[in-house]
């Protein structure tokens, strides 16, 4: 019998190896559970698998890793609960932004210039960086309406200020230590406009333009997606676009190639915080200690497949998001290719347990 429900395609198998432990599992979340603000029906029927509505009614531990973010973790598991229909904790969330937490022990008590992030409640993404332990954090809107000039082709948001969400100060006399770009920019002109302005100034003052010889002030990307996948009907610019534009206007301006850091999926330092907290969720879970074999699940080849593949894990493509077939193959193999999460769930339990995951009724 197989697998999948006679309308799908099989999964297309690329050197499927045997499961020998036991199997947990990494969500991508847009273009994998949900597109756009719609959740995706194979999704909540997936995680009603790994909840224990399964043939051998066991909960088998999985976590959100995605380069979406904003929230904190603790609101969005409460979103995705509500959204999923399954118990979310926030220790299984895990967004681009939540390992730059490794950063306090740097920069906790210095000036930090935070750029974007989803801003539906001003000053949102400070707190949740405040939250994290950064002490100093000033915004891209502190500095707009502190000299409306630096930008003069958009006015800041008047929210801003009704809400009481800008946070004074004379920059001329604040010395930047880092900028963290926290999430995707909603203004990539005057973002990028004040990022050259700190990077190209001598002691990390806003305008202090030097002479291009001295050292960057250190810069931070929260994830490097190019692109990523919701209700559109084709992909959308990411953060990844986002630092490549700061890169080419830097280099135009200073001559000098941008040095950077990017968190995020695909890299090994995001991984790695997930696989811990899949064996903390395997322990919570009740589960013997041992060796999991995880399996990552998303649609974006160049940040999830390629991530997995580099930290040794199984991985799944789905067909709901960023990837097509009409593209070409993807440039990252995955161990499969399938219609959809659902299909990659009960591929991954099938070899792990060698029978049907579906309870039988």
């Amino acid at each position: 019998m197989s697998l999948l429900q006679p309308a799908r395609s099989l999964p297309r198998s690329l050197g499927v190896r045997t499961l020998r432990h036991r199997v947990a599992f990494a969500f991508d979340i847009d273009g994998v559970l949900k597109a756009g603000p719609t959740v995706l029906e194979p999704a909540r029927r997936a995680l009603q698998l790994l909840e224990g509505n399964n043939a051998r009614s066991v909960r088998v531990p999985y976590v959100y890793v995605t380069n979406g973010g904003g929230p904190s973790e603790t609101e969005r598991a409460a979103l995705l609960q509500r959204e999923l229909g399954v118990p979310v904790s926030p220790t299984q969330v895990i967004q681009a932004h939540t390992v730059m937490q490794s950063l306090v022990q740097d920069f906790g008590d210095k000036p930090v210039l935070m750029i974007g992030g989803p801003e539906g409640v001003p000053g949102a993404s400070r707190a949740v960086m405040e939250g994290y332990g950064f002490r100093d954090v000033y915004t891209a809107q502190d500095i707009q309406a502190w000299a409306p000039p630096v930008y003069p082709f958009a006015k800041l948001d008047p929210r801003w200020h009704e809400a009481g969400a800008v946070r004074q100060a004379d920059f001329s006399q604040v010395h930047f230590a880092a900028i963290m770009v926290f999430h995707d920019s909603r203004d990539w002109g005057r973002d990028i406009q004040l990022m050259c302005d700190v990077l190209r100034s001598r002691d990390g003052v806003v305008g202090n333009v030097g002479d291009d010889t001295h050292p960057q002030v250190p810069l931070f990307f929260s994830h490097g997606d190019l692109l990523w996948g919701n209700d559109f009907l084709a992909s959308r610019f990411g953060q990844g676009a986002f630092q490549h534009a700061v890169a080419a206007v830097y280099k135009a301006t200073s001559g000098r190639d941008l040095v950077a850091t990017t968190f995020g999926k695909p890299e090994r330092g995001t991984y790695e915080y997930a696989h811990e907290r899949l064996r903390a969720r395997a322990a919570e879970l009740g589960h013997e200690a041992g060796e999991l074999n995880t399996w990552m699940v998303g649609d974006n080849p160049a940040s999830d497949i390629a991530g997995a593949n580099g930290y040794g894990w199984a991985s799944a493509l789905v067909r709901t998001g960023v990837f097509r077939d009409v593209e070409g193959p993807p440039a990252h193999q995955p161990t499969i290719i399938v219609d959809d999460v659902e299909g990659a769930v009960l591929h991954a339990l099938e070899q792990e347990w060698g029978t049907s995951a579906q309870r039988k009724h």
